[in-house]
């Protein structure tokens, strides 16, 4: 499914939940009772806003509602995820997670691929194995008790009656920890793609999942993880959505892990790519070509500016003019409008480019539009839908077609 083809409906009901942190209130079943009142049991799109649903809220929405198959979740100021509870029963295709941060993912329409789209909205830091970030926390106390680990603390109110300790738990360090643990010795050097390659031990009999958008924050990152997790899910895949242009990546895995996965994904007929100057390695993007999925019919890429001054830029104009370089190509869109400047050392942030600069960035795409044309490739305009919903994204600037 093309981003540009976003569903959208008329017909999408709205409840509010307060979560499992108001699990205890003597109110907390009765609130959500009373905004089901008045929305049909047959709602086929569901959102769900302020929170994820505590367990009780799950059962209670679940008793309610029997054909759900679109979901939308913002897990509001809270940022956690209850996906455990989701029901079973509900028929869900397209379910979409935003907000949420640092938590794993429980339940079977994500980790065995019974959801047909999945879409993951400005989260962060979520995970598809291991431990749950109490549990994280829990045996890190443990640790700390048998002296295996040293507890992180401050001082505050020092040198007054008040003065006590606050213990600090980095949870990203305890999930770093965990993955290097399990993934010791897996090195991307070994021309080994073991990325793909090592199954778990229980695959599901039927796999609908073909769709997954990840929209910016650490989306190579989550996409990379869930590769290592569930490689059987990521295989299957028919379109893959990722935007990272906020240089948000990499906290957990390397650049390098992404560049390896893309080429494995041989089912992969559209990709739609925006990536910005969010690598470490500055010919990263530069040979990112080389590395795209062999079967793709539609490409829509989005890139800096910076790309078309890459010595390797020449390289990129002759492949889409070589029948042999994504043979089966027919839609392509391309653009190079993103700007950056540098904020301070190995930090890049996000600006206007000025027109000159856009203006070279766009001569140079024609070559590469020239060259496509002549095999018969349709060139089309790079739409973001998301952006027009989002003032976080930002759409393709406005001067792109126009020069």
């Amino acid at each position: 499914m093309d981003s540009r083809d976003k569903p959208s409906s008329p017909n999408i009901f709205t409840i509010r939940v307060e979560g499992p942190h108001e699990e205890e209130g003597h109110d907390h079943k009765q609130k959500l009772l009373g905004q089901l009142t008045n929305i049909p049991k047959n709602a086929q799109v569901l959102q769900i806003e302020n929170d994820t649903p505590s367990d009780v809220e799950w059962s209670v929405i679940g008793s309610h509602f029997s054909s759900v198959k679109d979901l939308r979740m913002d897990t509001g100021f809270n940022e956690e995820l209850n996906d455990e509870r989701i029901p079973s029963h509900w028929p869900i295709e397209r379910l979409l997670v935003s907000s949420a941060c640092a938590e794993v993912f429980r339940s079977p329409f994500v980790l065995e691929g019974k959801v047909k789209h999945l879409i993951l909205l400005l989260t962060s830091g979520l995970r598809f194995e291991g431990p749950t970030s109490e549990e994280l926390y829990g045996a890190n106390d443990e640790a700390i008790t048998r002296g295996d680990v040293k507890e992180e603390y401050m001082t505050v109110r020092e040198g007054t009656p008040e003065e006590r300790k606050i213990t600090l738990v980095y949870l990203p360090k305890l999930v770093g920890a965990w993955m290097e643990q399990k993934y010791a010795g897996q090195e991307v050097q070994d021309n080994e793609s073991h990325l793909i390659s090592t199954l778990p031990d229980q695959i599901p009999d039927q796999i609908h999942l073909e769709a997954i958008e990840i929209l910016e924050n650490d989306a190579i990152d989550t996409f990379t993880r869930m590769t290592l997790a569930l490689p059987h899910l990521v295989t299957n895949l028919k379109t893959l959505n990722i935007r990272s242009s906020h240089g948000l990546d990499f906290h957990f895995t390397v650049e390098e892990m992404f560049r390896e996965v893309l080429p494995q994904l041989a089912g992969l007929k559209t990709l739609i790519l925006t990536a910005g100057d969010v690598f470490r390695d500055d010919q990263f993007l530069a040979l990112l070509y080389t590395e795209f999925p062999p079967n793709l019919s539609t490409l829509r890429f989005r890139g800096p500016i910076s790309l078309a001054k890459s010595e390797h830029w020449e390289r990129w104009v002759e492949s889409f003019g070589n029948p042999q370089f994504l043979p089966n190509l027919k839609k392509l869109s391309f653009v190079l409008d993103l700007a950056y400047e540098q904020e301070n050392p190995g930090k890049k942030k996000e600006a206007t480019a000025q027109e000159e600069q856009l203006r070279e960035a766009k001569a140079a795409c024609l070559q590469l539009y020239a060259n496509a044309e002549k095999r018969g490739i349709t060139i089309e305009s790079f739409v973001d839908k998301w952006a027009e919903d989002s003032k976080i994204f930002k759409q393709v600037d406005d001067r792109w077609d126009q020069l």
